[in-house]
């Protein structure tokens, strides 16, 4: 990166290449004219004929913040290839509120180039270490959500009758099936995405594929239902974004991946016996909340999950579903959980699968005790927790 003294331009010191600044500004889906007259010169990054651009170190901090990239990435001669994009070409986007595709904000996009990286550390330790690749149960969408539910329920090993007994909440359902995707090769990130952004996202890979899931979700049942959702994409070979909207759609491919999710969870002889047995009714009224609220803590999901899966065996009808979509919270158990450590909130945050690969590739030279510190955040101390932690699943 060439330098200029200030005082032979009164403008900028740095020399930046106009066609790396776009591109920046491009990946991260921000507003070209926002982020030049947000700067201190108010530079018009258009104006160089030699596509150099001079630029102080303050506002290049500025850009270099905004697009969430480092400040080297900005001593490039020339941009990344294409395919070093954030949104490949077939990355779906999340519905806006009319149900058509939306670009992706800045801090959704940061995310999937975040969940990208890991997602190719992973690839490369899993290369290393001789590892296969992860065999993925195939689904299509021309069979049955119920049916691709039960198949995807015996590839997992999850035993509802089982599980039911032992995760007496739903956050540790949630965490359960994070073990089990783990236990096949699925990475899963819980990172918090700022703002009104996408409740999650899937991404295929041979070697690592992925679902991410918006931390901002605060309620476990709404996270699990995320979860099932993704993977439902992941299994049909989807790479997609998942906001609200996506989630409470009745468009054929959203609407076939929330009734896997919900089936997933609520077999439908489970259902039909425990209405008939406790609440003993065999219909859920659209304003019956209490008989949902019922029917959502035995089978350890979402009211929304609930209402979907009770609508699509005829024991409900869609008002109850509307009843507890857009802006509806249902109630959430008092009290505040403990604190956790960073080297558990790193955990939570990377995942088991992600946080093992790390280990193994430190215990055999393939990382360095620099790199690992430095990926997860920690010091020390806290990497020497963090990789006891990976060894018990998360």
């Amino acid at each position: 990166m060439a330098v200029q003294s200030t005082t032979l331009t009164g403008v900028g010191n740095i020399e930046v290449r106009g066609n790396v600044l776009e591109w920046a500004i491009s990946d991260a889906g921000l507003n070209r004219a926002q982020v030049v007259a947000s700067l201190d010169s108010g530079l018009d990054l258009s104006q160089s004929e030699d596509n150099t651009v001079w630029i102080s170190e303050a506002d290049l901090r500025k850009i270099a913040s905004a697009t969430r990239r480092p400040l080297h990435f900005f001593a490039l001669a020339s941009p990344p290839p294409s395919s070093k994009k954030t949104v490949s070409v077939n990355f779906r986007a999340p519905a806006s509120n009319d149900g058509s595709p939306r670009a992706l904000n800045s801090e959704e996009r940061f995310a999937v180039r975040q969940a990208k990286r890991r997602q190719d550390i992973a690839s490369k330790l899993s290369h290393k270490l001789g590892e296969k690749p992860v065999q993925l149960l195939e689904l299509k969408s021309d069979e049955s959500p119920a049916s691709a539910a039960q198949k995807a329920a015996k590839w997992l090993e999850w035993d509802l009758k089982k599980n039911r007994k032992k995760l007496n909440s739903k956050n540790k359902v949630f965490v359960a099936l994070r073990t089990s995707l783990a236990d096949h090769g699925i990475l899963t990130n819980l990172v918090k995405v700022d703002g009104d952004s996408f409740r999650g996202f899937s991404l295929h890979h041979e070697y690592a594929p992925l679902i991410f899931i918006n931390a901002s979700l605060k309620s476990p049942a709404a996270r699990s239902f995320t979860l099932l959702h993704e993977l439902a994409h992941l299994l049909m070979g989807i790479d997609k974004a998942c906001a609200r909207h996506d989630l409470q759609s009745r468009t054929s491919d959203e609407a076939w991946c929330n009734r896997f999710a919900a089936a997933f969870m609520m077999p439908a002889e489970d259902v039909k016996n425990y209405l008939q047995k406790y609440p003993k009714k065999d219909f859920v009224a659209s304003g019956d909340l209490e008989t949902l609220r019922l029917v959502s803590n035995y089978f350890r999901t979402s009211y929304f999950s609930a209402a979907i899966r009770l609508k699509e065996l005829g024991l409900a009808n869609e008002a109850l579903v509307k009843s507890v979509s857009g802006s509806f919270q249902e109630e959430e158990k008092p009290g505040r959980a403990p604190g956790k450590t960073r080297p558990e909130l790193r955990l939570a945050e990377f995942g088991s699968v992600f946080t093992r690969l790390v280990d193994q590739g430190l215990e055999q030279a393939s990382v360095s005790e620099v790199e690992a510190r430095k990926l997860f955040r920690v010091d020390k101390d806290e990497l020497r927790t963090l990789r006891s932690l990976g060894q018990v699943p998360a």
